[in-house]
């Protein structure tokens, strides 16, 4: 299921450098769900994050065998090279909304974002990075409204990012990106002022003899929640005009069960955030299980979700949201992902079937959606 074809030979990657002839669209999702997309602006803030991360188990490094007591976790670089090689554009066909509702028509103009690279996508923002780091910006694609930022460093490398909350009235939010490592770990930057780039000292509870380092994060009322490599949660929140950590998590953001590998995405669900894992448990080429979390604000625990009701989650490599179902044809308490294909995982059955055209009996409309309130 879901198996990936052995390559006979390596496929080259284009340069960063150099902007891609036929960028990625962004977000990559099926048709069936970009025509409600395009029809209801609103569901564009239900995408989150910058996709999934793929981690692996591994033997700690032999320096530090001794100190372990532990399970070693190491990211899986290759989705995130193949990703930060191609550049990316919106093509999604806005329509435009007037005062009488019976009137809408298509936007004649799509969002050309051609040698850009999408880092993150947060609140209903998307954080854009020109091909050769003369600019940065965050944009809102429905609205055509694009809020420029002061350029970063392109020495320095970063993961993806996040904001703390949606812009209203275009200044309320503070944005933070992550870069993987502990020296640097973040960078900040409020309304007016310069990127303001921070280390991290505190040890990994999971590989004490180390720094965290950060492989996700997502936003949230005013604050930051970021995953360690090591599957830790930290609380990151503004404390005298300086970011830092003020709380970690109870218990580590893994599978239950033993596996060989999981690819983990973060997603702001209706009022709460949601760890999703697609589980890797005989083969690494193939998701054969799917587990899904809720994050206790006041606990600071990942609890399991049995049942997500009348929603469903879509999540792939560079994308993540949550959608109502019932509005947009989607089957209700499943997860959809992409490996190659798009597959369906029923959270109540526990079987996983191919959607969205991949020879499934599956339809999803398109015609006229409900609008959502």
């Amino acid at each position: 299921m879901a198996k990936k074809p052995l390559p006979n030979k390596k496929k080259q990657l284009p340069s960063k450098n150099q902007p891609t002839p036929n960028p990625k669209p962004r977000p990559n999702l099926p048709h069936n769900l970009i025509s409600p997309i395009s029809r209801q602006h609103n569901l564009m803030q239900n995408v989150t994050s910058s996709g999934y991360v793929t981690k692996s188990w591994r033997s700690p490094p032999k320096k530090c065998k001794n100190s372990q007591t532990w399970p070693y976790l190491a990211e899986i670089n290759a989705q995130n090279l193949q990703r930060n090689a191609f550049s990316h554009t919106i093509e999604i066909a806005f329509h435009g909304f007037y005062n009488f509702p019976i009137c809408k028509r298509r936007s004649d103009k799509r969002y050309d974002s051609r040698g850009i690279y999408f880092e993150g996508h947060s609140n209903g923002q998307i954080f854009a990075i020109e091909v050769n780091f003369s600019y940065c910006c965050m944009s809102e694609p429905a609205k055509r409204c694009t809020r420029f930022l002061p350029s970063l460093d392109k020495n320095r490398v970063f993961k993806s990012c996040t904001l703390s909350s949606y812009p209203e009235g275009g200044n309320n939010y503070d944005v933070m990106v992550i870069t993987g490592c502990s020296s640097p770990a973040f960078g900040f930057r409020r309304l007016g002022r310069e990127w303001s780039i921070q280390n991290c000292d505190v040890k990994e509870p999971y590989f004490p003899s180390q720094t965290m380092s950060f492989s996700n994060a997502i936003g949230f009322k005013g604050k930051f929640y970021a995953l360690s490599l090591q599957g830790s949660l930290v609380v990151i929140e503004d404390i005298e005009d300086h970011w830092d950590i003020t709380a970690i998590g109870k218990n580590r953001a893994v599978p239950t069960k033993v596996s060989r590998q999981f690819r983990e995405c973060l997603v702001k669900c209706n009022g709460e955030i949601l760890l999703v894992l697609l589980i890797s448990r005989k083969c690494i080429d193939v998701v054969d299980d799917v587990e899904v979390f809720r994050l206790d604000f006041e606990k600071l625990l990942w609890v399991k979700v049995e049942s997500l009701g009348d929603k469903a989650l879509v999540v792939e490599d560079e994308c993540c949201m949550w959608v109502d179902a019932r509005m947009v044809g989607c089957k209700k308490n499943c997860v959809y992902f992409r490996v190659d294909n798009w597959w369906r995982f029923d959270m109540e059955s526990g079987r996983i079937e191919e959607a969205f055209g991949n020879g499934s009996k599956e339809v999803v409309m398109f015609g006229e959606v409900m609008e959502m309130g």
